[in-house]
């Protein structure tokens, strides 16, 4: 295991190697073999599971891709074009506000037209 892992485990579980892999897969929620082969350098965490590290130790995600040596450029993280699954509510609740406002503009329309005849 390389220093940039070792490192993270310390200061995920308050400066100790013991028990940081358990601790790891429990706030991820998975399985504590999927962090060993991680650690061990024979998988690479999936991207949501970069995410996910990063948003629970407060970590940017470049510094988690760096921790496991993610290296496939296809899998880097663009945190520039990212959007947060929250906004992605906000804009579902805005669209059918604008669709029901579209179908109220359609009908005051075809009202006016009906008026003018």
């Amino acid at each position: 295991m390389n220093e940039k892992k070792i490192k993270f485990l310390q200061e995920i579980n308050n400066g100790k190697i013991k028990g940081a892999q358990k601790l790891l897969a429990h706030k991820l929620k998975i399985a504590e073999s999927t962090i060993t082969l991680w650690f061990k350098g024979d998988k690479q965490p999936s991207l949501d599971n970069i995410l996910k590290m990063a948003k629970v130790f407060n970590k940017a995600e470049k510094e988690i891709e760096n921790i496991f040596s993610v290296k496939d450029k296809n899998f880097s993280i663009d945190t520039a074009n990212f959007v947060d699954i929250r906004d992605f509510e906000l804009i579902k609740e805005k669209m059918k506000r604008f669709e029901t406002e579209i179908i109220l503009l359609k009908k005051e329309i075809e009202l006016l037209k009906e008026l003018k005849k």
